[in-house]
């Protein structure tokens, strides 16, 4: 018997990992498009800098590794480019240009987050944290005073209107189809919520992603923020719904979960497994979202990535469910269900 080893991702599929990457490229092409109608200057400069920046790391480590330009192939400049334009579409349109910071900080957070998060793992599919969402946070933690990650009032936040946190009486006031529309100031992919939704279509009808991923972080998510909802309701006038569609449709909910927490590179391998990877990310991101105050999608991809390791352990991986994935999957979501439901009741200040 002969043993073929490969890299991440495993495909089980016809056609090849160019045609994967390819894929996901057609996805990003109607948010691409649309943050040039809305965002035209923002988008000639935070793209072109972001996509400069990742091609030029991924060649130089090609040349440092394999001594060969030749070794630089179209796979590498795919992964490269969506790597770049994921990265620039969570970065704000009033990231600091006028000051000459965002230069800095666009081509720094590119740079950082495909060096570490993938080059120093070995390359194209071998990288354990998602580049994208690493660079996203470095910007955000090392320029979010100075940048737009922090500035502008509830509603129209730079960063998205979620990124300073939820005054949940002001929700009933916000504009949900402009929220869907993207007729809000915010990230520069993250708001035509259209656009993606259309992308997330394209990625399941051609089997790119997985949709156990997409239905276990999605339904996660939906469950944790309308039992909040309720407990909301309970305390200041709102509707459980509205609190729930306010949470769906703003941040980075919508873009995290097709273009992000979907990488199969950084996913686990097994089907079950995948299941209490999309949970244990969602639950992540709304305990940060209710706890914190803040946008927690970018920090729940990166620990949803340190998980998939543990996940993938020879020992408990399968392809078929075991009793562990049957008693794990359950308890995050009830455990966090619970986490939530006591905090919004006794944390005081929790509700405002």
């Amino acid at each position: 018997m002969d043993f073929v080893k490969e890299t991440a991702p495993h495909l089980q599929r016809k056609d090849n990992l160019k045609w994967m990457l390819l894929n996901v490229i057609i996805a990003l092409a109607p948010v691409f498009v649309w943050s040039f109608v809305v965002y035209p200057i923002p988008s000639l400069q935070i793209y072109p800098l972001s996509i400069a920046t990742c091609l030029l790391c991924e060649f130089l480590f090609i040349l440092i590794t394999k001594k060969k330009a030749s070794e630089f192939k179209i796979e590498n400049i795919l992964s490269s480019l969506i790597t770049a334009i994921i990265y620039a579409m969570c970065l704000p349109t009033d990231i600091g240009f006028a000051s000459g910071t965002g230069y800095f900080a666009v081509v720094a957070g590119a740079a950082i987050g495909i060096v570490l998060g993938k080059l120093v793992f070995g390359g194209l599919g071998n990288n354990i944290f998602n580049p994208a969402a690493l660079g996203m946070l470095v910007v955000r933690v090392g320029w979010g005073g100075i940048s737009g990650f922090a500035s502008s009032p509830f509603i129209t936040t730079g960063g998205s209107a979620i990124a300073n946190g939820a005054v949940y009486s002001n929700i009933a006031n916000a504009n949900f189809l402009d929220l869907l529309l993207g007729n809000v100031q915010g990230s520069l992919g993250e708001t035509f919520h259209i656009a993606i939704l259309v992308g997330l279509v394209y990625l399941l009808v051609t089997r790119t992603i997985d949709w156990r991923v997409v239905v276990s972080y999605a339904g996660t998510f939906l469950v944790l923020m309308l039992a909040a909802g309720i407990v909301v309701s309970t305390k200041i006038a709102l509707n459980p719904a509205m609190f729930l569609a306010y949470q769906v449709l703003s941040g980075g909910f919508l873009f995290g979960l097709v273009y992000m927490i979907t990488d199969p590179v950084t996913s686990p391998a097994g089907s079950p497994a995948r299941f209490v990877y999309g949970a244990f990310g969602a639950a992540i991101a709304v305990m940060i979202r209710l706890f914190m105050g803040t946008e927690g999608v970018g920090f729940s991809i990166l620990f949803a990535n340190i998980i998939a390791c543990v996940l993938d352990y020879p020992g408990w991986a399968s392809a078929r469910w075991k009793k562990w994935h049957i008693i794990a999957l359950p308890c995050i979501v009830v455990l966090s269900l619970v986490a939530v439901v006591l905090v919004l009741l006794f944390k005081e200040g929790a509700i405002a």
